[in-house]
């Protein structure tokens, strides 16, 4: 099945349910299709068909799922990009994509104001709102007065459709594109995984710009004729209330916002009754959120997946799954060919620690524009994509993860590679060395942790080392601690020795 019809297939079997709520605006399955066409043939008015590349930045808002589906059916792809980038990572996002055209939303145009002179491949900027600039139009303008007929462009399920950008390990975001083959399956997978049904509302609370969003949630929600609910900013205490007033029944969260849920000191179980399915993934989800979580609120349905953007789910850990396994990601997903291996791609033996690798028709189709990382994924060319992941596997089947292989951090749901901040700390004149690694944190999961060692002349402190990331830097990649030290702990090789200097480091926060 292609992306459009996902869409396109619901609209015709019930064109009057709502599809969309944001805030007072109600948008019926109908309404929804006639945009997202309406987009797609003016973007192949501006002749951004195959072989063409165009970006969205926004929150979860309407006119998102309007962009996602009605792109999807011109041949040219998705660029997803994170409001929170920095001016130099969506240049050299956009610069290595080529983007032609950028959909914006109002809040964010400035960011573009400050790159367009740097991109000479942009064409167009479409705003999600109200433009500041002359030559930028409106999301409502650029669609006025075109088909709101299906476009009628010839496309495979293997073709890419879309592209989500990951850490890479040599510090270079990776572009990891997904066909609509791939995603059909993953959101076919998450319906069937997660229980979610024609019935359900669900909270849209995973950004659209995160693969979990716009590739997963939203087109599986579209798919089985739900109703989707935008979350455009979060809050725990709003989401109670807005799970009250639009009886939200379903939604899916990283395991930090579930938590500051079961603690806000606005949790009302009464305002949250409706909500009977949640389910959590992007990060591991400790043992004792399960618990707390059945405690707190016994009607709830609690799944927990594991995934990457460029695999979609490919565990879970299901409400029928024993409460002593809540510290696992379940079992195989639902058409999941999935092995734990050792180096050589050897299946390891029962809790031994090997490698997760899958295969199947929902794995990325490769990183854009990169050979090498993409060859480094599908390692041995046979069609298993190594995740990276380090994990074992009980003989029950239930699988734990043990470390990543990569040296990835998740913090917040959010994967962040180490090297991508060494970059930018190295780039600074007065550090002559630093390392960056990850320390448990009770809210985040992993906080990011920078040793930094400093030139004898220079004057810095860890405050301005700190503001220097975040004018360079995501918010979200910003180190929460930074240590100027004298040296760091290396091994004869050169290889700086993490282990140990995590373990220094959690020694001084317990003497602090």
């Amino acid at each position: 099945m292609l992306t459009g019809d996902i869409l396109k297939l619901s609209a015709e079997r019930h064109p009057n349910r709502i599809a969309l709520i944001c805030d007072e605006e109600r948008i019926s399955y109908g309404e929804l299709s006639n945009a997202a066409n309406q987009f797609g043939h003016t973007l192949l008015k501006e002749s951004i068909a195959k072989g063409h590349n165009w970006a969205i930045m926004s929150r979860n808002l309407p006119e998102y799922a309007m962009a996602h589906f009605g792109g999807a059916q011109t041949g040219g792809m998705l660029v997803n990009l994170l409001p929170a980038y920095a001016p130099d990572e969506l240049v050299a996002i956009l610069e290595q994509t080529k983007a032609e055209l950028i959909v914006v939303e109002q809040e964010f145009q400035d960011k573009v104001a400050q790159i367009a002179e740097r991109l000479p491949n942009l064409q167009r900027v479409v705003i999600i709102g109200e433009p500041t600039q002359d030559e930028w139009i409106s999301f409502k303008d650029f669609i006025k007065d075109q088909p709101t007929t299906p476009c009628d462009v010839e496309l495979s399920e293997t073709d890419p459709f879309a592209m989500t950008f990951t850490g890479g390990t040599t510090g270079l975001p990776k572009g990891a594109m997904v066909s609509h083959g791939a995603r059909y399956v993953s959101c076919y997978t998450t319906a069937i995984e997660h229980g979610v049904t024609e019935s359900d509302i669900v909270a849209m609370v995973t950004p659209f710009y995160h693969a979990m969003g716009s590739l997963v949630w939203l087109p599986t929600a579209m798919f089985v004729g739900a109703t989707a609910v935008m979350v455009t900013g979060w809050d725990a205490g709003a989401f109670v209330e807005l799970t009250a007033k639009h009886k939200i029944s379903c939604t899916f969260m990283v395991p930090v916002q579930l938590r500051q849920i079961l603690t806000d000191e606005h949790f009302d179980i009464a305002k949250l009754e409706s909500l009977t399915n949640i389910a959590c993934g992007g990060a591991i989800t400790p043992a004792d959120l399960v618990v707390e979580v059945n405690k707190k609120m016994p009607h709830t349905r609690f799944t927990n997946h594991y995934g990457q953007s460029e695999t979609g789910p490919i565990c879970v850990y299901r409400p029928s799954h024993p409460r002593h396994k809540a510290d696992t990601v379940g079992r195989i997903a639902l058409g999941v060919d999935l092995k734990i291996v050792d180096p050589d791609g050897n299946e390891v033996a029962d809790d031994v620690t090997g490698e997760i690798i899958s295969r199947g028709p929902f794995l990325m189709s490769g990183y854009y524009n990169n050979e090498e990382e993409t060859n480094a994924y599908f390692a041995n060319g046979d069609g298993w994509g190594w995740s990276g992941d380090l994990a074992k596997k009980d003989s029950k089947g239930f699988i734990t993860l043990v470390g990543r292989s990569k040296d990835m951090i998740v913090s917040g749901g959010v994967n962040i590679y180490p090297r991508e901040v060494e970059i930018v700390l190295e780039r600074h004149e007065a550090i002559l060395d630093c390392t960056v690694f990850g320390i448990p944190d009770d809210q985040w999961g992993e906080a990011l942790t920078a040793y930094v060692v400093l030139d004898q002349q220079s004057t810095l402190d860890e405050n301005a080392i700190t503001d220097y990331c975040t004018e360079h830097l995501a918010r979200f990649k910003r180190p929460k601690h930074v240590r100027i030290v004298d040296q760091i702990a290396k091994t004869p090789s050169g290889k700086v020795q993490k282990p140990v200097l995590q373990k220094e480091f959690l020694q001084t926060l317990e003497s602090s």
